[in-house]
Parts: C-alpha cells; structure tokens; sequence
C-alpha cells in the first residue's frame, strides 16, 4: 500500500513535469511564430553571418576582392557572399535552425525561473 502510493506520486509528478514542460514549449512555438518580423530578422542575420564566415574560411580571394574594392561597398558585400547555391543552403538551414533555436532558448529561460 505505501509502496503504491510511492510509485503513485512519482508517476504523478513526472507526468506533470512532462506537461509543464510541453505547455513551455507550446508557449514559446507560439511567441516564435507571432513575432514573425523577429524571427525573420534572425534567419536574414543568421544566413548573411554564415554566409560571410563560409566565404572567409573557403575563399580566401574574396578578402583581396574586398581590399581592391577600395570603397565601392556594393562590389565589397558581393565579394563576401559566397555563391548563391551555397546561399541558399545556407538559408535553408537557418530557416529550420533558427526557430528551432529560439524556442529551445526560451525553453531554456523558463526553465530557470
């Protein structure tokens, strides 16, 4: 009987553990998605951000197309984007990763408060 009982609030406890923490979820899916100028914010920043770091690391004439360019800052931000398939893969990723970031992030907040 007490070992019953035991068990009966242990299961009550992780199975209202377990909906606090989907309700969390729940909640910060939902402020991902009604702030969408936000969130849209973060995907441009996030593939431009990769997309520059993608260029430094495997083009190393862009930084000398950058330094040529000498004050054209149009001929200077093309220089530093890589490819536009290489762009859009990186876009793609960021659609899928970002959200899923700031969500998990929000998640995380509410849990240490």
């Amino acid at each position: 009987m007490v070992a019953g009982r035991l068990l009966e609030w242990l299961v009550r406890d992780t199975v209202q553990e377990a909906n606090r923490d989907v309700s969390r979820v729940k909640r910060n899916a939902v402020n991902v998605v009604t702030h969408p100028i936000r969130t849209l914010f973060n995907i441009v920043f996030m593939t431009l951000l990769f997309g520059v770091l993608y260029t430094i690391v495997y083009d190393g004439a862009a930084v000398a197309t950058v330094d040529a360019a000498e004050g054209n800052s149009l001929a200077m931000a093309l220089a530093i984007l890589p490819p536009l398939p290489i762009l859009a893969l990186i876009g793609a990723a960021m659609v899928v990763l970002v959200p899923l970031t700031m969500i998990l992030q929000g998640f995380k907040k509410d849990w240490e408060h």
